[in-house]
């Protein structure tokens, strides 16, 4: 698969990405780009945590679907610094049968590290178990401006920890098949967490999945469903919480000195989002150090678009070529060869 953000469906979209302007928008797209813009105004940046959250959390409620047909769900608690985590547990239909272990993805939500939990991404996290055919971990990490980095990194690391341990073979899970996903700022914590198990060691992750990745602190011009550089700076910088980390490669994993030694990849960006470079930035380095790495640009395709994933036909393809990255790469004839 090509590396270019042209790389899929044929010519790109006439879209200015500096200005939003387009002429070829999808009209679902585009009307959900235009919610959007009403809802992450810098006069939402601007509000006490507590509202903001509550805000979001009445947008993403107007996204929401069902689950795929045969999808059960779990509430797990996971014993992590200074207490439990909670994670939400999906399995796929049909996974009912004595014995069998099932492949793991322990999934991150985005939210710019502030925002969002295993609800907020309720629908991508479903519809991945569902179409690759594995047990989904979506984890409620700890969050900014009340936690700083590295707390939601531990989180995730305790999730891993967890999957690989009693508690996963206990819940019928293979940690041999044991992968790790996220969009957005849950990408970026994916990837860093690979990062981190690579140097101090841990649980054997066989592939990550990165959609539209948040993986510098530096973001192009333009605004793409409440992605903007100012309010990227704001994320980051509750994320932060004072300390110097641009350069920290777990915080911030495209500042990496090597990425020799990580898990094989699939990375999907999407055309309208100024972060876009990260992911396609990101492969490119993967793919120069020899680990297999898909890469996907959904053209025509804002920032989040995980949320219309149901309504969308882009959008859905998106996911879809994913899911399928994920069942390849945990199949269990894979996990035989290993």
């Amino acid at each position: 698969m090509s590396n270019t953000p042209e790389a899929r469906g044929g010519q790109a979209l006439d879209v200015n990405l500096m200005t939003g302007e387009n002429t070829r928008l999808d009209p679902v797209v585009a009307a959900f780009i235009a919610d959007s813009d009403t809802v992450f105004t810098p006069a939402y940046d601007a509000l006490p945590i507590v509202e903001r959250r509550a805000i979001y959390d009445a947008y993403w409620q107007r996204y929401h679907a069902a689950r795929p047909d045969g999808v059960t769900v779990e509430t797990i608690h996971i014993p992590a610094d200074g207490g439990t985590r909670r994670a939400l547990l999906y399995r796929p239909p049909h996974s009912g049968m004595a014995g069998v272990a099932l492949p793991i993805v322990v999934y991150f939500h985005g939210g710019g590290w502030m925002l969002g939990s295993p609800e907020s991404h309720d629908l991508p996290a479903a519809r991945l178990c569902a179409e690759a055919e594995v047990a989904v971990l979506s984890l409620d990490y700890r969050l900014s401006p009340e936690s700083v980095f590295p707390d939601a990194l531990m989180d995730c690391l305790a999730a891993v920890n967890w999957v690989a341990g009693e508690g996963g073979r206990a819940a019928g899970l293979d940690p041999s098949r044991l992968a790790v996903a996220g969009d957005s700022a849950g990408a970026n914590l994916a990837a860093g967490l690979c990062l981190w198990i690579r140097d101090h060691g841990g649980p054997n992750i066989r592939f990550q999945a990165l959609i539209y990745p948040a993986l510098t602190a530096q973001v192009d011009p333009g605004n793409s469903v409440g992605v903007s550089p100012q309010a990227v700076s704001q994320y980051l910088g509750a994320y932060f919480g004072g300390q110097e980390l641009a350069r920290n490669a777990y915080a911030m994993p495209l500042s990496a000195k090597s990425v020799a030694g990580l898990p094989p990849a699939f990375i999907a960006t999407a055309e309208l989002d100024p972060i876009l470079p990260h992911g396609l930035a990101y492969a490119d380095r993967l793919r120069h150090a020899g680990i297999p790495c898909s890469y996907s640009c959904g053209l025509g395709l804002p920032h989040t678009y995980l949320r219309i994933v149901h309504v969308a036909e882009a959008a859905s393809r998106e996911l879809s070529e994913c899911c399928a990255a994920i069942r390849n790469a945990l199949a269990v004839q894979q996990s035989r060869a290993a």
